[in-house]
C-alpha cells in the first residue's frame, strides 16, 4: 500500500502516587510518553512508553521526537524493519547504539506496528506470529515501600493470588539496606504466604557482583524460586556466564538490552536462559521478534518486561513466549482506568490476546490529559 507518514505528534504526562522502589531506584511519580502518528490515508497509530517504573525524564523525549520526525516524514510505516534499521543501527555514529533515543525510536515503531495491523485489519499479535491466544501472567509488585513490612508484602501476595488470580508473583530483593539475611527473610516470607503451588519470581535490578550474586542464589534454591532476575550489570556477561553455571535456578535478564547484539553475546556466553525482552526499549517488535526467535533457536524462552498492554503481542506471538509481567491497578492506581480494554487475569492466571486491529489497546486520554505536563 502506498501510505506516507504526513506527521508525529508528542506528548507526556505525569501523575502522583506512593513511591515505590527495587534495589537500585526510587519510582515517584508515574509518567508516560506517547508519540502519535498520522499519515495521508487518515490513519493515525499510536505508541508509548513509561507507566509504573517510569523515572526516565519527560523532557528529553520531545527534542528525539522532532530529530526522528526529520527522517521520517514522507517515509512509508509499513516498513517497519527498514525503518528500524535506517533510523537505528544506522544513526549509532551520531545518536550511539542505546538510550532515551532507541526508547523513543521504540513508541515511534510500535506506532508504525499499528498503522500496519490497521492498514491489513490485523492485530499486531497476529502480524508477529500468532502462535498463542491465551498466555499465563505473573504479577508484578513485591517492591519496597515506606512502612511495608513481611507482613504487608504477605498481605499484598496473598491478594494477588487470591483476588487477581495470579499463579505466579514477583517480589523485589537488593536494596543496598537490607542484604543477604533480610532480603532472604523477604523470600521465605513470601513463600509462607503463598504456598508451594504458585511460582515465586526474584528481581535483584542489578543490585548485585557476582559474588554475592552467587551467595543469593544459593540461598534462593531452598525456597522454589521460579526465576532469579537481573541479579547482575546487564554488561557482565562474563558473570552472567559464572553465575548461570552455578546454580539449579533459572537466570532471567535482558530489559535493558537495547540491540539483537547485546542477546546474542548474552547466549554465547550462556548467561541466562530466560530472556526479558522489552519491546518498548530495544526499538520496537522487528527486533524484539528477532530476539524471541533467537530465543527459540536456542531452546530458550521469553518473558517481556514493562508494559503489558504492548508486551502482550509480542509473548503470545511465539511459542517460546512463557510468561507475562502483569502490573495489577494496586502498584499504581491510575492503571484502572488507563487502557481500553482492561486487561485482567483469567480465572486460571492467563490473560487473553484481543484480536483488535492493531496494538488492540487504547489510551484513556480523557484521564491522560489531566496530566498533561508536555
Amino acid at each position: 500500500m502506498d501510505i506516507k507518514i504526513t506527521n508525529i505528534t508528542s506528548e507526556s504526562f505525569e501523575w502522583e502516587r506512593p513511591g515505590i522502589w527495587n534495589g537500585m531506584h526510587f519510582y515517584g511519580p508515574g509518567r508516560m510518553h506517547k508519540v502519535t502518528i498520522s499519515t495521508d490515508q487518515g490513519i493515525e497509530g499510536i505508541g508509548w512508553n513509561g507507566g509504573t517504573a517510569a523515572v526516565r525524564p519527560n523532557e528529553f523525549y520531545r527534542p528525539y521526537v522532532e530529530y526522528y520526525k526529520s527522517f521520517l516524514i514522507g517515509q512509508n510505516p509499513l516498513e517497519t524493519e527498514k525503518l528500524t534499521l535506517d533510523l537505528g543501527e544506522k544513526q549509532n555514529k551520531i545518536l550511539g547504539s542505546a538510550g532515551l533515543h532507541t526508547q523513543v525510536l521504540a513508541a515511534l515503531m510500535i506506532a508504525c506496528w499499528d498503522i500496519k495491523g490497521k492498514v491489513k485489519g490485523q492485530s499486531i499479535h497476529t502480524l508477529l506470529g500468532g502462535a498463542q491466544k491465551r498466555v499465563r501472567a505473573y504479577i508484578a509488585g513485591g517492591y519496597y515501600a515506606k512502612n511495608k513490612g513481611l507482613k504487608e508484602l504477605q498481605d499484598e501476595l496473598l491478594y494477588n493470588v487470591n483476588e487477581l488470580n495470579a499463579t505466579a508473583v514477583k517480589i523485589k530483593i537488593g536494596d543496598p539496606q537490607a542484604g543477604l539475611a533480610t532480603d532472604m527473610k523477604r523470600v521465605a516470607a513470601a513463600r509462607a504466604a503463598i504456598g508451594d503451588h504458585i511460582d515465586l519470581l526474584v528481581d535483584a535490578n542489578c543490585a548485585f557482583d557476582l559474588p554475592t550474586a552467587l551467595a543469593y542464589a544459593k540461598e534462593m534454591e531452598n525456597y522454589d524460586v521460579y526465576w532469579f532476575e537481573e541479579p547482575l550489570a546487564i554488561h557482565d556477561f562474563k558473570s552472567h556466564k559464572t553465575l548461570n553455571a552455578g546454580t539449579r535456578l533459572t537466570i532471567a535478564t535482558g530489559e535493558n538490552y537495547y540491540t539483537l547484539a547485546d542477546f546474542e553475546t548474552l547466549l554465547e556466553n550462556k548467561g541466562a536462559s530466560m530472556l526479558n525482552v522489552d519491546a518498548t526499549i530495544c526499538p520496537g517488535y522487528d527486533v524484539a521478534l528477532s530476539v524471541a526467535k533467537l530465543a527459540l533457536e536456542k531452546g530458550l524462552k521469553i518473558a517481556p518486561h514493562g508494559c503489558q498492554e504492548l508486551q502482550l503481542p509480542l509473548v503470545a506471538a511465539v511459542p517460546n513466549g512463557e510468561l507475562l509481567e502483569y502490573y495489577p491497578p494496586e502498584v499504581d492506581e491510575l492503571r484502572k482506568e488507563l487502557f481500553y480494554p482492561k486487561l485482567k487475569l483469567d480465572s486460571d492466571g492467563y490473560v487473553t490476546v484481543p484480536d483488535t486491529p492493531g496494538i488492540g489497546f487504547e489510551l484513556n486520554m480523557d484521564l491522560l490529559n489531566r496530566y498533561r505536563v508536555g
